[in-house]
């Protein structure tokens, strides 16, 4: 009884330390947010629209590209938190950046330029293999029947502390006692702390052993053997597929922000309501997405991700037929609005392969998922291509198309799977 009782105690505690990790990265993503102000700032220090398409494929190189070699190095490990804070160690340049930019008086643009990509190219890549073992110590720490709970605290409460970091973004931006980029320093460095506020949390759980290989095993055997697990779980590949086509809606997330004050003659400023209208949706899309994806499952719920994915788009090409720069700006709003629902679906992909792959097998599936993915990471230099050559109309048309694709083929409501014991 006492065991029973000493496992629920560390469960809760384990559920409060993970939540609290998750709700403190919103508010710190939201000051370093690769759609608006890391976009604004390359925009600010380089005239090209492809390298402002860069942002997103840094981001997205970044995330995918360790998955594979960091599932071979700790899918024989039974814990795997300390690998989680060795990836969080790459948000420490986040705060070296934002201190250089509060003290760049004597650098040049493209020094900074240069300093502000490697920066986010760590700092993603960091993310990329903190976010790997995270999903593993959450498929571990958080029963099935609650992750659909978990994650829409997680969101609700995160997002509702990054809708307020929105107007502070305003604030900072238009005021002109904080000259460029001395500005964007300042969001930079309060961004870093709220990272390692999340971080400090992220210590505290106390992670309990679980499945894993026997031994570690040679990198080029573990490729080898890779189409083994594709054979295994077919209908793997139909949720990744999924993922896949609402991953192409980031062709154009770079562009919302530009587009606003190229076309709709918006100004900058405007950022921190965009950010602030985007987190208010993923408010909502952590509530709703929690709620679909414990009600209709988490393969069922994937579909209607990539048809709210695809209204955004749509919605900021109707901004332009509308009268009146207030006009313009509330349907931009709304196309964030939409973004941020949209983007709060992404537990619902994670969820979707945790329910069908097995305990020992989380890391590696979570890692094919990265990699099967890893063209994406050009969708957003492309997007900078199509800009050039087709103007926004093109690329919103083909942001939307795309991952509306995802519901053609609905996917089976997910059969719940006995929970695997812990050896």
């Amino acid at each position: 009884m006492e065991r029973c009782a000493e496992g629920t105690a560390i469960r809760r505690h384990n559920f409060r330390a993970l939540l609290w990790d998750g709700i403190l990265f919103s508010p710190a993503l939201a000051l370093f947010e690769p759609t608006t102000t890391i976009p604004l700032l390359v925009s600010r220090l380089t005239e090209s629209s492809v390298l402002v398409g860069l942002v997103g494929t840094l981001r997205l190189a970044g995330m995918w590209l360790p998955a594979l070699p960091v599932a071979n190095l700790v899918k024989h490990r039974e814990r795997k938190k300390p690998w989680v804070i060795y990836g969080c160690l790459t948000r420490i340049p986040i705060g070296l950046l934002g201190i250089a930019l509060l003290c760049s008086d004597h650098l040049s643009d493209s020094l900074l330029l240069g300093l502000v990509l490697l920066t986010h190219l760590l700092f993603w890549a960091g993310e990329g293999c903190a976010g790997l073992t995270w999903t593993d110590i959450v498929g571990k720490c958080i029963p099935e029947d609650q992750r659909g709970h978990f994650f829409g605290l997680m969101q609700t409460f995160g997002n509702i502390a990054a809708f307020g970091i929105g107007f502070f973004v305003k604030w900072v931006l238009d005021n002109d006692a904080w000259a460029f980029p001395a500005n964007y320093g300042i969001l930079f460095v309060a961004s870093f702390t709220f990272f390692m506020a999340s971080l400090g949390s992220m210590s505290l759980v106390k992670e309990p052993p679980g499945k894993a290989y026997q031994e570690a095993e040679p990198f080029r055997e573990f490729l080898r053997r890779l189409p083994e697990y594709l054979k295994k779980d077919p209908i793997f590949l139909r949720i990744v597929s999924k993922i896949f086509l609402i991953g192409l809606g980031s062709l154009a997330l770079p562009f919302y922000v530009l587009y606003a004050q190229e076309r709709l003659g918006l100004s900058g400023g405007v950022a921190g309501y965009f950010i602030s209208a985007q987190t208010l949706g993923m408010v909502v899309g952590g509530m709703l997405w929690g709620y679909l994806g414990d009600t209709l499952g988490h393969r069922r719920s994937l579909g209607y991700v990539g048809i709210v994915q695809a209204c955004a788009p749509l919605v900021a090409l109707v901004a332009a037929l509308v009268p009146g720069s207030s006009g313009k700006l509330g349907v931009m709003l709304v196309a964030y609005v939409l973004l941020g629902i949209g983007a709060s679906g992404w537990p619902v992909g994670t969820n979707s392969i945790l329910e069908v792959v097995a305990p020992e097998d989380r890391t590696v599936y979570l890692a094919l998922s990265n990699t099967l993915q890893i063209p994406l990471f050009l969708a957003p230099f492309i997007g900078g291509y199509l800009v050039l050559v087709g103007g926004y109309t093109t690329l919103f048309i083909l942001a939307a198309v795309l991952p509306a694709m995802a519901q053609v083929r609905p996917m089976p409501k997910a059969v719940p799977r006995p929970t695997a014991e812990v050896r």
